[in-house]
This record gives structure tokens, sequence and C-alpha cells, in this order.
């Protein structure tokens, strides 16, 4: 088993019925899970989400990819907004050696140099395009619908950068497209001769760490690949059932849910006891945010509903945002993620033993210290009456890591049926893109346009 989830202190007998959960209302909504398991089961076969497919799909495709430009490429840039980047960039660098871009290249056993185009800014664009070398850098241009304005004009102006920097040909050797085929970058791409990669409309950016971009940029840095598969393919079939108390991913989402609920904990916080595991933390508020965020139900009802997602790691979160979540409103619920495994064995050195107050630490192991800090902040929490929940993996390793991808998405997934909205949609973040479109001149979007440029004009209070 490569994790477990304990739930043990958000229930009443930890923590008091005040903030805790009793028996009687987990159990209720327990026995209600075989229903809410079917319709999972539904939007599976009716392909709402290629999520549910990418454990079992066949990986030759991506293999290919890999034998064409695995130890080629002194860098890999991934060109993508939101999801497109958070997704690829969090598994590998959760994975990775920390410091992965200063190792030297026999350390990374050519594995490429990693960096991220994820927002238009013009100044971080130029900074990167400065200590990158344009004929030695493979660009993985991402977006599903193809039709976001950033990324379409990232990919126009590298297109012209790299002509000009590294030959005409240039765009049809270094760039790779992930997109849909009929949409607008694909039409740009194909153009310049660029490989056009499909990905599956069906598929959310959110939810795609076993996309096609994803593992090409994990296999790349020679992560297993089919390690991931697997891992993410174990923790389906560990959670394919409506049993939900054997359940992690269901029992993850019933407790957050009733605590939203009967509690009003409507923050979702995350902490991380691995630097590694805080790269997790920023995709899991991403995908909680644009999963669970929704103004509408699925019949059409206004409910606005959607926990707020907050995060820390720790030693800085122990001795920052424990603060809070301790002392502060009774709003939150915590999920904690530690290893068993910390990968180093580092231990305290006893030169300064004699020293008042630096003994207790003499001989002690790294990792210990760290541990100690997680059940610190567990038990302190839980003393005032926190609710929270703990997922313990064994190791950080490729299989874990996607396994616990797998679970958190599927949480979310439950948690949109518990609440009544759709976990695949996205329509704030549509309307904003059409919003951007509108702003910039977009034949077909001047209804929007002329709402802004009202919004423009107001008059403003300012000091």
């Amino acid at each position: 088993m490569s994790l477990i989830l304990d739930y043990t202190h958000s229930l009443a007998g930890s923590i008091g019925a005040t903030h805790g959960l009793t028996d009687a209302e987990v159990d209720t909504l327990v026995a209600k899970f075989p229903k809410y398991h079917e319709a999972i089961e539904e939007l599976r076969s009716t392909g709402e989400s290629a999520f549910f497919d990418m454990p079992y799909q066949d990986t030759k495709p991506v293999k290919e990819l890999l034998k064409a430009h695995k130890g080629k490429w002194d860098a890999v840039v991934v060109v993508g907004m939101g999801g497109a980047a958070i997704t690829p960039l969090t598994l590998v660098h959760s994975l990775l050696h920390e410091q992965w871009n200063q190792l030297p290249s026999k350390a990374r056993k050519g594995g490429p140099l990693v960096f991220a185009i994820d927002n238009l800014d013009p100044k971080s664009i130029n900074d990167l395009c400065e200590v990158i070398d344009p004929k030695k850098t493979l660009f993985l241009v991402v977006s599903r619908s193809g039709n976001t304005a950033e990324t379409n004009a990232i990919y126009i102006w590298l297109e012209a950068w790299l002509r000009k920097k590294s030959g005409k040909d240039a765009v049809t050797k270094q760039v790779l497209g992930f997109t849909d085929p009929s949409s607008p970058l694909a039409a740009a791409l194909g153009s310049a001769k660029a490989s056009i990669i499909p990905l599956p409309g069906n598929l959310q950016d959110r939810m795609a760490w076993l996309g096609p971009h994803s593992l090409l940029l994990a296999g790349l840095c020679n992560l297993d690949v089919d390690a991931l598969i697997s891992g993410a393919a174990d923790m389906d079939k560990r959670c394919r059932h409506d049993r939900a108390v054997e359940n992690p991913a269901y029992m993850h989402s019933l407790i957050q849910y009733l605590l939203t609920r009967k509690r009003r904990k409507t923050i979702h916080a995350m902490m991380t006891f691995s630097r590694r595991l805080a790269t997790v933390s920023d995709w899991y508020s991403h995908n909680l945010s644009v999963s669970l965020g929704k103004m509408l139900n699925r019949k059409g009802k206004a409910v606005h509903v959607g926990p707020g997602p907050a995060y820390c790691w720790g030693a800085t979160g122990c001795y920052g945002q424990m603060q809070l979540f301790q002392e502060g409103p009774f709003d939150k619920v915590t999920t904690f993620i530690t290893t068993k495994d910390h990968g180093v064995a580092m231990e305290v050195p006893n030169a300064h033993a004699k020293v008042d107050g630096l003994s207790y630490l003499a001989g002690k192991d790294i990792a210990a210290i760290i541990d100690a800090g997680f059940t610190t902040a567990a038990q302190v929490i839980t003393a005032a009456g926190r609710p929270n929940m703990t997922i313990t993996l064994d190791a950080i390793d490729e299989a874990t890591i996607s396994g616990l991808y797998y679970l958190l998405s599927l949480s979310a997934v439950m948690s949109a049926e518990l609440y009544g909205i759709d976990p695949f949609n996205q329509p704030g973040v549509d309307s904003n893109k059409q919003a951007v479109f509108a702003q910039l001149g977009r034949v077909g979007f001047e209804d929007k346009a002329h709402t802004l440029e009202a919004f423009k004009v107001t008059e403003r209070k300012t000091c």
C-alpha cells in the first residue's frame, strides 16, 4: 500500500462535536455512497473526462516521442497557462532533484534543464530567453483548446524569435504543440510545420498529469513513465468501489464535504512535510479552485459553492500559517501530507553537545526533526479543536506521487458529485478568456467589449 489516509482527528471522538463530525453524520452519508459511486461510474462510461482512462492508455506514442527527443536538448520549456503548465511542472518537480537546474548535465544523466513560460510577462520571457540556448532548447506548447490568447501570443512571438536565433527550420525541429488539431494554435503550428500532438478535448488540464505533454516532460527528465502510469492505475483499482470507509479518495471528499456543510469549514488547507511535496500543494490548490468553485449546479440553480484553498509546508508553515490554523477562525479543515522516507539520511553532529540548549539535538536524524514538526503541528491543531486528516506516503517516487494525484483528483470529482456540480467544466475561466478576446479586439466578442469599456470608464475613488 503506497499511502494511507487517517481521518481520526476530523471526528467528534477526537476534537468534540462542535467542530468534529459525529459517527452518525458520517455513517448517514457513507450509506448513500453506493448511489454516488454509481454516478461516478456513469461519468466514466459517458466519457465526460479522459482523466479516468489515462492510467490505462497506450504509452507507445509518448515513447516514440521520447525516442526522438530524449538526450538531444539542453533545456525544455513548457509554454502554457493555468493547469496546462502547473500540472506537468508540479509533477516533475515533486520527483526531481530539488536543484535540478543547477546540476551538471552528467548528474542529470543528460536530462534537460526545465523552465516554463506560464504567464504573459514580457520581462520574465525576455529573462528566460537570455539564459537558454535557442538552438538547444525544446518547447512544449500546451493548450487544450488552442484558443488561449496568452499561450497563442507567446507561441507567435517564439516562432519569430526561434527563426531569428536558430534558423528557418527551428520551429519544425524544436516545437511540439499539444492542442486540439482543429484550433487556431494548431493552424499556426501547422503552417510552421511544427509537430502537433492531439490533446483529448475531454482531458482537463488540471487532471492531465498523465497527458502526453506531462509524460513526455517526465520521460525527458529520466523519470519512469511506466511507474507513473501504474501508480495511478493501482490507485484507481483501490478506489473503484462504493465502500466509502475503505476508499481513501471517497473518505477524503466525504469528510471535507461534511465539514464544509455541517461545520462551516470553508477553507481547505494542505500542509506538506517534504519540500518536494510542496509542489503538489500548488497543483491541489489549482485543481480544487477550478473543479469545485462553481456558481451553478447541474440543474442550473445558483449555488455559489467552492472551498477556499490554502497551503504551506514544513517548518515554514509551522512558524507561519500554523499560528492562523491553530488560533484563528474555526473555518478550516487541514490535510497534512508526509512521508515515511525522506530520501536521505542526515544526522546532526555532536559538535556542540555540551552547549546548553543544543545538546538535545546531538545525534538526531534530520528527518526525525521534520517528523517531530509534523507530529507537533497535527497535535496542536487537534488540541485546539481544528479538524485535520493525514495522508502518509511510503516514499516519494513515481508510482506513489501519481497515485496521490489520482486520489486527490478523484476526491475532487466525488466532492463535486456531493455538491451537485460539474467538476470538469470551467465557465468562469472560459468567461475570462472571452473577456480577454474582447479587450484585444477579436471579432465576435463585441458585446463583452462594450461591457469592459463601461467598466474602464467607471469613476474611481483613489488615495
